[in-house]
């Protein structure tokens, strides 16, 4: 019986891990944009990413809606990021992290929205 009960607690425990490394690592990325996580506080990508080969590199974009205030979609993304060696800057209502030859680019779209929404775009370094 104790070992039963052994077993069940150790059982809780192992859950309650994976619960929170599932938190922390995503397990998805955004279609188009293979280093950047698809937090749960996206509610809808707006339509297809665009993506086009530059001569010098891959560029792709794509509007994401949010559950969240703009700021708190910003700081969710600048810890995701960094959490995957990208170093993040936000100034106002914009993010740009950059990583090896890549940016990375949270920003307002330039038509007003209804929603908290930001356009995602990935590009060479410049």
């Amino acid at each position: 019986m104790k070992l039963l009960r052994k077993t069940a607690a150790m059982l809780i425990v192992f859950a309650g891990l994976a619960e929170v490394a599932q938190a922390v690592q995503p397990s998805r990325f955004i279609d188009g944009f293979p280093d950047v996580p698809y937090l749960d506080i996206v509610t809808t990508l707006i339509g297809e990413p665009v993506i086009f080969d530059a001569p010098s590199g891959t560029v792709a974009e794509i509007g994401i809606v949010f559950s969240v205030p703009i700021d708190s979609a910003l700081k969710a993304y600048g810890s995701a990021l960094a959490g995957l060696d990208w170093t993040c800057s936000k100034v106002a209502d914009q993010l740009r992290c950059i990583r090896d030859e890549s940016m990375v680019q949270l920003a307002k779209p330039e038509q007003a929205t209804t929603s908290p929404t930001l356009i995602l775009r990935l590009e060479p370094r410049q």
